[in-house]
């Protein structure tokens, strides 16, 4: 995880303890950290996947019977 990365995740955590802190255990709160740190590893690697104006969405066409 980047240092940005680390840092959003503290902030974020942050902010769901203060709001939900009373409601959940501390084993809880060590899966939602875990999770957050993954979701947030995933965005930042979508966000450093460069696009051009005119790249279009991949498509999978698969025609009726075929094998999968």
């Amino acid at each position: 995880m980047s240092k940005s990365t680390t840092r959003e995740a503290d902030i974020l955590f942050a902010l769901i303890q203060t709001r939900y802190g009373d409601r959940v255990t501390q084993e809880e709160l060590e899966e939602i950290r875990k999770g957050l740190s993954s979701i947030l590893d995933g965005a930042a690697e979508m966000r450093a996947i460069v696009l051009k104006n005119g790249d279009e969405p991949h498509q999978y066409f698969k025609p009726d019977g075929e094998p999968e």
